[in-house]
C-alpha cells in the first residue's frame, strides 16, 4: 500500500496539468477576486452625510438643532451640517450639495430630491435618523404631559443610549464582507477540481482504457488495495495544493476565509475528498478515454458551482428558498455553507450537518466506482 502510495503521488506530482487547475487557476482567479472587490468595498464605504437644516424659532428648533450639532461633531462625523433658510437649502438640494433638507417643526420633515447624485443608501439613513427623531420627541412631549416626574429619565435615556444596549457581532469573523462567500466559493471549486485526480484513477485501473490499466489487471496485486491506495495519495496530494491556495488568501491577501481554522481545514479536505471521489466514480462510466471524462467532470462541476454562487453571489440563497433540496445534495454548495457557517454561526450543527453530508457522498461515490472497476471484466486486452 505504501508503494502504491508514493508512486502514485510522483505520478500526481508530474501532472502539470492538474497542477495549474487546482493550485494556479485558484490563485490567479483568487488575486483577481480580491482586486475587484477591494474597489467595490472602498466604493461602499460609508461617510459623513451632507444635509441641509432649516431651523424654526421655537423648542422644535433648538432641540434639533442641538440634535444634529452633536452628530456634526468629532473627527468621523455622522453629519455634514449646513444651517441656512428654506430657500438655500432647496438650492443645495437641487446643486447635489447635499443628500436632504430637513425642516425642522412639530414633525421634522425630509425633502430629498430625485435629482440629486447622492446615495440612496445616504437618503435612507437620512430618514431612519428624522423618523427616530420624531419618535423621541412625541415620547418625551407625551412623558412631560402625563408623567413629568419621568422626565429627567427619559432625557438621560436619550442622551445616554448606551446604557440599555449592547453592542454584538452578528459574525465570529470580522473580516467577512458581502464578497467574502466567492471566495468560499472558489475554494469549493479547486477542492472540486480535484476531481480530475480521481478520474485518473478510475481510468488507470480499466484494462481497456489505458496500457497501464491492462499491467494492472493483469498483475496479482488485489485491484481494490491498488484503487484505494491511489484515490488515499490523490486526496493528500489534492489536499496539500488547496491548503497552499487557502493559505494564499487568508495570510497573502487577507481575506476571512480562515476562521475556526481547524474545522477550515476539515472543511477543505472533506471538499477535496468529494471531489476526488466524485471524479472517481464519472471516470468509471463509460469508454471514453481521459480527457473526455475530464471535459465531462468539468460540464458536472461549473453548473454545481454556479448553483452555489460562484458567478452569482446571491444563487446559493435564491436556490435555498426554491429548492432547498439542491442544496443539501450539491458538494460545491456544501463546502461553500462549511466555510460561511464557520464565520457566520457560533454553534456546530449546521456546520456537522454539511460535513457530514460530503461525507456521505464521498462513501457513495468511491463505492459505487469500486464496485463499477471490479466488475469489468475483459475478454482481451
Amino acid at each position: 500500500m505504501i508503494q502504491i502510495i508514493f508512486c502514485s503521488f510522483k505520478r500526481l506530482f508530474r501532472n502539470t496539468t492538474n497542477m495549474f487547475w487546482i493550485l494556479i487557476f485558484p490563485i490567479i482567479l483568487g488575486t483577481f477576486f480580491y482586486i475587484a472587490f477591494s474597489n467595490l468595498g472602498a466604493s461602499e464605504s460609508m461617510s459623513t452625510i451632507p444635509v441641509a437644516v432649516v431651523l424654526t424659532d421655537d423648542y422644535y428648533g433648538e432641540a434639533l438643532k442641538q440634535t444634529v450639532t452633536q452628530l456634526s461633531e468629532g473627527e468621523d462625523p455622522f453629519l455634514d451640517t449646513t444651517f441656512c433658510s428654506e430657500e438655500e437649502a432647496r438650492e443645495l438640494l437641487e446643486n447635489g450639495d447635499v443628500c436632504g433638507m430637513i425642516l425642522s417643526g412639530s414633525q421634522a420633515k425630509l425633502s430629498i430630491s430625485a435629482n440629486t447624485s447622492a446615495d440612496n443608501i445616504k437618503q435612507s439613513i437620512l430618514a431612519a435618523f428624522v423618523e427616530e427623531f420624531n419618535l423621541r420627541c412625541d415620547l418625551l412631549i407625551d412623558t412631560m404631559q402625563k408623567h413629568p416626574e419621568n422626565a429627567e429619565k427619559v432625557i438621560s435615556a436619550f442622551q445616554n443610549p448606551h446604557a440599555f444596549n449592547e453592542e454584538v457581532s452578528l459574525q465570529k469573523n470580522p473580516n467577512v464582507d458581502t464578497y467574502t462567500q466567492y471566495f468560499y466559493n472558489l475554494l469549493a471549486m479547486a477542492c472540486l477540481y480535484a476531481a480530475m485526480a480521481g478520474v485518473t484513477v478510475a481510468v488507470e485501473n480499466q484494462g481497456n482504457l489505458s496500457t497501464l490499466a491492462a499491467r494492472k489487471t493483469v498483475s496479482a496485486r488485489k485491484k481494490s488495495s491498488m484503487i484505494i491506495g491511489e484515490l488515499i495519495a490523490a486526496t493528500i496530494f489534492e489536499f496539500v495544493l488547496n491548503l497552499i491556495g487557502f493559505f494564499y488568501l487568508s495570510y497573502i491577501l487577507k481575506v476571512g476565509v480562515d476562521a475556526q481554522l481547524p474545522y477550515a481545514i476539515l472543511s477543505l479536505f472533506t471538499g477535496v475528498l468529494t471531489g476526488v471521489s466524485l471524479g472517481f466514480f464519472f471516470g468509471t462510466l463509460g469508454k471514453k478515454g481521459k480527457e473526455e471524462k475530464n471535459g465531462l467532470i468539468f460540464a458536472v462541476i461549473m453548473p454545481l458551482c454556479f448553483l452555489s454562487g460562484l458567478m452569482v453571489g446571491n444563487m446559493r440563497v435564491l436556490i435555498d428558498r426554491v429548492a432547498p433540496v439542491v442544496n443539501r445534495i450539491n458538494p460545491a454548495a456544501l463546502i461553500t455553507d462549511s466555510f460561511y457557517c464557520l464565520s457566520i454561526f457560533e454553534g456546530h450543527a449546521r456546520y456537522t450537518r454539511n460535513i457530514v453530508t460530503l461525507l456521505l457522498l464521498s462513501v457513495l461515490f468511491i463505492g459505487l466506482g469500486i464496485l463499477k472497476t471490479r466488475r469489468s471484466r475483459y475478454a482481451s486486452i
